[in-house]
């Protein structure tokens, strides 16, 4: 026995070991906090400060299960700032071959695919977005899914891979649509507008330009909605002058400028669709355009955009070619070509080229040699981005199955472990418990005494609950019984009463006596009473089944299809009609009906509202009140209909409270415990 404590110690010594050390709990405690502080904070200056002590404190720590989430929450908080911080951590956290969580994996990935396509370096941003995909798909997150496609078809665009380029964004186009995320389906149409007009397929292109200015009605609220529809009218306007079709580029481009506030919103698209009026004008033979083409490339000067640098010098220089003014046209041609080589815009470039060999007519031999290795190089990138691409996807998997397999590689070992400890601890459990057994027999017989004794107390339980089913039963025929001799025997008794006395009143010619036609119709009232109450006998209403609050809109249906009062139910989200009782949904329903059926009887009122909710003390509280005439409630008699009502409140344990005065509509407030 002495051995088996000192085990027992041992392993409670072992396991304790693993955890952590109290100083750690409160470095971890410390960081977290600051995390929050930063989080909350509006002022990035104070962000930024704690953010950067938070970054000392966790730098050249180990990365665990805890400090992984820390830095993911730190890189979170640096990408906010627009802080470059958040790369490195970001490196850092992928390159922990332990890391499991793809909720980590995926955002890494995604901010850093979002960092290299801003800075234009594609092939490692295409990567970093197919990590990020990957990891998507294992969370089953469809919109980020459908975000990382999206940004890898615009890169394929910027690569020439129009038809790679469609795949992709058909792909997230396809998942846009099912999740109704309309700024992701305009940017998806703005993509296939773009391939199409890459692969020269000019009406395709305008096809998905006009679907795209089409979905800018779902944007209205968006606050780039104006941006959204300028920029989608710029793109129609380039197919159009692309096709030679200048009238219509023309009217597209004055369309986008009338814009309201598209200059201020967003100068860049304001320069493009300048650009794109100007320049059909001049192929129309309009010189004013040389002054919008000036007033662009200022706007370009100013944002220091080099796109926009370029066509608006490119549009200059083939202006002034146009006029002879070869000096002039050299100048701005020279430094288009200058800064589109330099800023890798060579598809620009190739057109600067063979305006320069127009120019320059004694080095044409030099341009065109220029335009002709140029093109040719880009044929080869082209070809070879398109490969390096597919390498990205295909590594990316081998990448993903080699450390999967290291994975599983681990866990095994970890297993193997984990069955040894398992089998120990077993072994220690086993002998532990023989003891405990040998040394309380007692006990066990006195357990096994109670149980027998429960068992019996259930048999009991079951009988007396099969026993109430019967009763239930027997309920139910009986119920079926009175139904069967209401509507069978008093109801029809009824209506021969009734048709009996319509013949004699008609004999005696005073059918057209209003007493005796207000009597006739007031027991043909009473045929239908009767039919309702046997029809609500012989069916079960309240079964497990059957949705409350929709019996009660069908009752507001009833009454409203004979009426003019309108109804309006509001039911708190609180109230779970699935744990109340069907006795009290019964009592509560007939409750509901007899108050409904007094008001429109007597009440004159237009509007009844029915308000459910649930009190702070568990009880379900209904309050229906309407806007009629009203009474003196110390003056009114109660009434059977009334009196029925506080009898059922009372079966229930409940509360009845009427308020009303004259001309001010009544309240009536019921308080049901459950």
């Amino acid at each position: 026995m002495k051995n088996i404590i000192i085990l027992i110690l041992f392993c409670a010594f072992f396991f304790s070991c693993k955890k952590e050390s109290t100083n750690d709990f409160k470095a971890n405690k410390t960081i977290d906090s600051l995390l929050t502080e930063a989080a909350k904070s509006i002022n990035t200056n104070t962000k930024l400060i704690v953010a950067n002590k938070i970054f000392d404190e966790l730098e050249g720590d180990d990365l665990d299960s805890i400090s992984r989430k820390q830095n993911v929450e730190l890189a979170r908080i640096y990408y906010s700032l627009n802080n470059k911080k958040y790369v490195n951590i970001c490196k850092r956290i992928l390159s922990d071959q332990n890391i499991k969580n793809y909720n980590e994996i995926s955002f890494c990935n995604f901010i850093l695919g979002n960092y290299y396509y801003n800075d234009a370096k594609y092939d490692m941003s295409y990567l970093y977005y197919s990590n990020a995909e990957k990891a998507f798909l294992k969370l089953n997150d469809l919109d980020y899914v459908s975000f990382s496609l999206a940004f890898k078809a615009n890169i394929l665009i910027y690569r020439k891979d129009f038809i790679g380029s469609e795949v992709l964004a058909v792909k997230a186009l396809k998942i846009a649509i099912k999740k109704n995320n309309y700024e992701l389906i305009y940017n998806c149409y703005l993509t296939l507008g773009n391939s199409s007009l890459g692969l020269s397929n000019y009406d395709k292109a305008n096809e998905y330009f006009l679907r795209a200015l089409l979905i800018c009605e779902n944007l209205v609220v968006n606050s780039n909605y104006s941006a959204f529809s300028a920029q989608s009218l710029n793109y129609i306007s380039v197919v159009y002058q692309k096709q030679k079709q200048f009238n219509k580029a023309i009217q597209y481009a004055q369309k986008g400028l009338n814009v309201k506030n598209i200059k201020k919103i967003d100068p860049s698209i304001y320069s493009y669709l300048v650009n794109s009026l100007a320049y059909s004008k001049f192929k129309m033979g309009d010189k004013s355009s040389v002054k919008y083409f000036i007033e662009t490339l200022k706007i370009g000067d100013s944002l220091k955009f080099a796109p926009i640098q370029i066509t608006s010098k490119t549009y200059l220089g083939e202006y002034y070619l146009a006029q002879k003014d070869t000096l002039k046209a050299n100048f701005y041609l020279k430094e288009a070509q200058v800064q589109s080589h330099k800023n890798n815009i060579f598809e620009d470039e190739l057109k600067i080229l063979q305006l320069l060999s127009q120019t320059n007519p004694n080095d044409e031999s030099f341009y065109s040699s220029r335009y002709i290795t140029l093109n040719d190089s880009l044929q080869v990138v082209e070809r070879a981005t398109r490969d390096k691409f597919a390498r990205i996807e295909f590594e990316t998997d081998e990448i993903t199955t080699e450390r999967n397999s290291l994975s599983a590689e681990k866990e095994y070992l970890s297993f193997q472990r984990l069955i040894i400890l398992g089998i120990s601890i077993l072994s220690i459990i086993v002998i532990v418990l023989w003891f405990m057994n040998k040394s309380q027999k007692a006990k066990t017989r006195e357990l096994l005494l109670k149980q027998e004794q429960q068992k019996a107390n259930e048999e009991i339980y079951q009988l007396m609950i099969d026993q109430q089913q019967k009763v239930q039963e027997g309920k139910n025929v009986e119920k079926q019984r009175i139904s069967l001799e209401l509507h069978d025997g008093v109801m029809g008794k009824l209506s021969a009463v009734r048709l009996n006395l319509y013949a004699a009143l008609y004999k005696a010619n005073l059918i057209e006596d209003e007493t005796f036609s207000l009597q006739i119709d007031e027991i043909q009232a009473v045929e239908q009473e009767i039919r309702n109450i046997a029809h609500d006998l012989n069916s079960n209403l309240f079964s497990d089944n059957s949705n409350f609050i929709a019996i009660v809109k069908e009752l507001f249906t009833k009454i409203e299809n004979h009426s003019k009062i309108q109804f309006t139910l509001h039911v708190s989200d609180a109230v779970n009609w699935d744990l109340i009782n069907n006795v009290v949904k019964i009592n509560l329903y007939r409750i509901l009906q007899e108050a409904l059926q007094n008001i429109e009887k007597y009440a004159e009122a237009k509007n009844v509202a029915v308000i459910m909710t649930k009190t702070e003390s568990d009880e379900l509280q209904i309050e229906i009140s309407d806007d009629g005439k009203g009474f003196d409630t110390t003056l009114k008699k109660n009434g059977i209909g009334l009196n029925n009502m506080k009898k059922r409140v009372a079966e229930l344990n409940g509360k009845l409270d009427i308020q009303s005065a004259l001309k001010k509509g009544t309240k009536i407030n019921l308080m049901i415990p459950f």
